[in-house]
Protein backbone atom coordinates (compact mmCIF):
# COMPACT_ATOMS: atom_id res chain seq x y z
CA UNK A 1 0.00 0.00 0.00
CA UNK A 2 1.33 3.36 -0.98
CA UNK A 3 1.87 6.28 1.36
CA UNK A 4 -0.99 8.06 -0.35
CA UNK A 5 -3.39 5.20 0.47
CA UNK A 6 -2.30 5.20 4.15
CA UNK A 7 -3.02 8.90 4.30
CA UNK A 8 -6.51 8.44 2.80
CA UNK A 9 -7.36 5.68 5.30
CA UNK A 10 -6.07 7.79 8.19
CA UNK A 11 -8.18 10.79 7.16
CA UNK A 12 -11.23 8.58 6.68
CA UNK A 13 -10.79 7.15 10.19
CA UNK A 14 -10.67 10.63 11.73
CA UNK A 15 -13.93 11.57 9.98
CA UNK A 16 -15.65 8.44 11.36
CA UNK A 17 -14.43 9.13 14.90
CA UNK A 18 -15.58 12.72 14.71
CA UNK A 19 -19.02 11.62 13.57
CA UNK A 20 -19.28 9.12 16.43
CA UNK A 21 -18.27 11.80 18.88
CA UNK A 22 -21.00 14.15 17.68
CA UNK A 23 -23.64 11.44 17.77
CA UNK A 24 -22.75 10.48 21.33
CA UNK A 25 -23.98 13.86 22.62
CA UNK A 26 -27.65 14.06 23.63
CA UNK A 27 -29.89 15.45 20.92
CA UNK A 28 -31.68 17.78 23.33
CA UNK A 29 -30.86 19.53 26.58
CA UNK A 30 -33.95 18.10 28.24
CA UNK A 31 -37.06 19.94 29.43
CA UNK A 32 -36.66 23.52 30.54
CA UNK A 33 -36.61 24.17 34.26
CA UNK A 34 -39.69 25.71 35.81
CA UNK A 35 -39.53 28.48 38.38
CA UNK A 36 -42.31 29.89 40.54
CA UNK A 37 -42.66 33.60 41.23
CA UNK A 38 -43.81 34.08 44.81
CA UNK A 39 -45.88 36.94 46.23
CA UNK A 40 -43.44 39.63 47.35
CA UNK A 41 -42.50 40.22 50.97
CA UNK A 42 -43.71 43.82 51.40
CA UNK A 43 -43.00 46.06 54.40
CA UNK A 44 -44.48 49.56 54.52
CA UNK A 45 -43.60 52.07 57.20
CA UNK A 46 -45.62 55.26 57.58
CA UNK A 47 -46.76 57.64 60.31
CA UNK A 48 -50.08 56.05 61.21
CA UNK A 49 -51.40 59.14 63.01
CA UNK A 50 -50.76 61.47 60.07
CA UNK A 51 -51.93 58.93 57.49
CA UNK A 52 -55.03 57.95 59.50
CA UNK A 53 -54.08 54.33 58.89
CA UNK A 54 -54.55 51.51 61.38
CA UNK A 55 -52.02 48.67 61.72
CA UNK A 56 -54.59 46.29 60.24
CA UNK A 57 -55.13 48.55 57.22
CA UNK A 58 -51.37 48.69 56.72
CA UNK A 59 -51.09 44.89 56.90
CA UNK A 60 -53.85 44.52 54.30
CA UNK A 61 -52.09 47.00 52.02
CA UNK A 62 -48.83 45.04 52.31
CA UNK A 63 -50.59 41.79 51.43
CA UNK A 64 -52.44 43.39 48.51
CA UNK A 65 -49.26 44.92 47.09
CA UNK A 66 -47.36 41.64 47.50
CA UNK A 67 -49.66 40.08 44.90
CA UNK A 68 -49.46 43.13 42.64
CA UNK A 69 -45.65 43.01 42.53
CA UNK A 70 -45.81 39.27 41.85
CA UNK A 71 -48.24 39.95 38.99
CA UNK A 72 -46.02 42.68 37.51
CA UNK A 73 -42.95 40.42 37.41
CA UNK A 74 -44.95 37.53 35.91
CA UNK A 75 -46.40 39.78 33.19
CA UNK A 76 -42.91 40.96 32.27
CA UNK A 77 -41.61 37.40 32.05
CA UNK A 78 -44.54 36.20 29.96
CA UNK A 79 -44.26 39.06 27.48
CA UNK A 80 -40.60 38.15 26.93
CA UNK A 81 -40.62 34.40 27.62
CA UNK A 82 -38.68 33.68 24.41
CA UNK A 83 -35.75 35.60 25.91
CA UNK A 84 -35.35 33.14 28.81
CA UNK A 85 -34.19 29.53 28.93
CA UNK A 86 -36.47 28.64 31.86
CA UNK A 87 -40.25 28.49 32.23
CA UNK A 88 -42.32 30.22 34.89
CA UNK A 89 -45.23 28.63 36.70
CA UNK A 90 -48.55 30.42 36.25
CA UNK A 91 -48.97 32.62 39.35
CA UNK A 92 -52.62 31.53 39.62
CA UNK A 93 -51.38 27.96 40.05
CA UNK A 94 -48.69 29.11 42.47
CA UNK A 95 -51.14 31.01 44.67
CA UNK A 96 -53.75 28.24 44.51
CA UNK A 97 -51.23 25.65 45.69
CA UNK A 98 -50.10 27.94 48.50
CA UNK A 99 -53.69 28.57 49.60
CA UNK A 100 -54.65 24.91 49.30
CA UNK A 101 -51.80 24.01 51.66
CA UNK A 102 -52.70 26.72 54.14
CA UNK A 103 -49.71 28.91 53.31
CA UNK A 104 -51.09 32.38 53.97
CA UNK A 105 -49.05 35.56 53.53
CA UNK A 106 -47.47 35.57 57.00
CA UNK A 107 -46.82 31.81 57.16
CA UNK A 108 -45.00 31.84 53.82
CA UNK A 109 -42.27 33.95 55.39
CA UNK A 110 -41.47 31.17 57.86
CA UNK A 111 -40.89 28.44 55.24
CA UNK A 112 -37.52 27.69 53.68
CA UNK A 113 -36.99 28.10 49.95
CA UNK A 114 -36.39 24.35 49.62
CA UNK A 115 -39.71 23.61 51.33
CA UNK A 116 -41.55 26.00 49.03
CA UNK A 117 -39.98 24.41 45.93
CA UNK A 118 -41.11 20.98 47.06
CA UNK A 119 -44.63 22.18 47.83
CA UNK A 120 -44.96 23.93 44.45
CA UNK A 121 -43.18 21.09 42.58
CA UNK A 122 -40.83 23.49 40.78
CA UNK A 123 -37.10 23.61 40.10
CA UNK A 124 -36.65 26.96 41.80
CA UNK A 125 -38.33 30.11 43.02
CA UNK A 126 -38.02 33.82 42.36
CA UNK A 127 -38.69 35.87 45.49
CA UNK A 128 -38.93 39.61 45.93
CA UNK A 129 -38.74 41.92 48.91
CA UNK A 130 -39.96 45.51 48.97
CA UNK A 131 -39.35 47.77 51.96
CA UNK A 132 -40.83 51.25 51.78
CA UNK A 133 -40.91 54.23 54.12
CA UNK A 134 -43.46 56.89 53.18
CA UNK A 135 -43.02 60.52 54.21
CA UNK A 136 -46.07 61.75 52.28
CA UNK A 137 -49.32 60.27 51.10
CA UNK A 138 -48.67 58.68 47.69
CA UNK A 139 -51.45 60.63 45.93
CA UNK A 140 -50.26 63.96 47.35
CA UNK A 141 -46.62 63.29 46.47
CA UNK A 142 -47.63 62.17 42.97
CA UNK A 143 -49.59 65.39 42.47
CA UNK A 144 -46.71 67.58 43.66
CA UNK A 145 -44.30 65.73 41.42
CA UNK A 146 -46.60 66.29 38.41
CA UNK A 147 -46.82 70.03 39.16
CA UNK A 148 -43.03 70.22 39.48
CA UNK A 149 -42.59 68.63 36.05
CA UNK A 150 -45.18 70.81 34.34
CA UNK A 151 -43.75 74.04 35.78
CA UNK A 152 -40.14 72.82 35.62
CA UNK A 153 -39.82 73.99 39.20
CA UNK A 154 -38.25 70.85 40.63
CA UNK A 155 -37.88 72.43 44.03
CA UNK A 156 -41.57 71.58 44.42
CA UNK A 157 -40.87 67.89 43.92
CA UNK A 158 -40.88 66.41 47.43
CA UNK A 159 -38.82 63.62 48.85
CA UNK A 160 -41.58 61.05 48.92
CA UNK A 161 -39.76 58.46 50.98
CA UNK A 162 -37.20 55.70 50.86
CA UNK A 163 -37.52 52.27 49.34
CA UNK A 164 -35.46 49.17 48.62
CA UNK A 165 -36.58 46.49 46.19
CA UNK A 166 -34.62 43.24 45.87
CA UNK A 167 -34.95 39.96 43.97
CA UNK A 168 -33.54 36.53 44.78
CA UNK A 169 -33.43 33.40 42.60
CA UNK A 170 -33.16 30.02 44.34
CA UNK A 171 -32.20 26.82 42.51
CA UNK A 172 -33.56 23.66 44.16
CA UNK A 173 -31.02 21.33 42.52
CA UNK A 174 -28.05 23.38 43.68
CA UNK A 175 -29.78 24.11 47.01
CA UNK A 176 -28.65 27.73 46.99
CA UNK A 177 -29.47 31.22 45.85
CA UNK A 178 -27.88 31.59 42.40
CA UNK A 179 -28.70 35.26 41.73
CA UNK A 180 -29.70 38.41 43.57
CA UNK A 181 -30.55 41.93 42.47
CA UNK A 182 -31.19 45.04 44.53
CA UNK A 183 -32.42 48.45 43.50
CA UNK A 184 -33.07 51.54 45.61
CA UNK A 185 -35.95 53.21 43.85
CA UNK A 186 -38.73 55.54 44.80
CA UNK A 187 -40.67 57.34 42.13
CA UNK A 188 -44.16 58.72 42.64
CA UNK A 189 -44.78 58.69 38.89
CA UNK A 190 -45.28 54.91 38.95
CA UNK A 191 -49.03 54.43 38.82
CA UNK A 192 -49.12 50.99 40.40
CA UNK A 193 -46.99 48.26 42.00
CA UNK A 194 -47.31 46.29 38.74
CA UNK A 195 -45.68 49.13 36.81
CA UNK A 196 -42.89 49.50 39.36
CA UNK A 197 -42.23 45.74 39.21
CA UNK A 198 -42.01 45.82 35.41
CA UNK A 199 -39.65 48.81 35.50
CA UNK A 200 -37.50 46.90 37.96
CA UNK A 201 -37.42 43.84 35.70
CA UNK A 202 -36.27 45.95 32.74
CA UNK A 203 -33.08 46.60 34.66
CA UNK A 204 -32.77 43.28 36.50
CA UNK A 205 -33.34 41.13 33.37
CA UNK A 206 -30.09 42.37 31.89
CA UNK A 207 -28.25 40.35 34.54
CA UNK A 208 -30.73 37.48 34.87
CA UNK A 209 -28.74 34.19 34.79
CA UNK A 210 -31.16 32.33 32.50
CA UNK A 211 -31.45 34.96 29.81
CA UNK A 212 -30.66 33.61 26.33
Amino acid sequence: MTMKNYFILFAFGIIILAGCSRNSAPATQGPAKTYAILPFDVTIEKNLQIKKTTPEMLRQQEERESLQYQSGVFQYMMERKKEFSVNFQDIDDTNTLLMRNGIVYEKGRSMTKAELCQLLQVDGILTGKYQRKENLDRNISRGLDLIARQTENFALSPKQGEATLSLSLYNATEKRVVWTYQNDDWNSSYRSPEELAQKLMERAAKKFPYKK
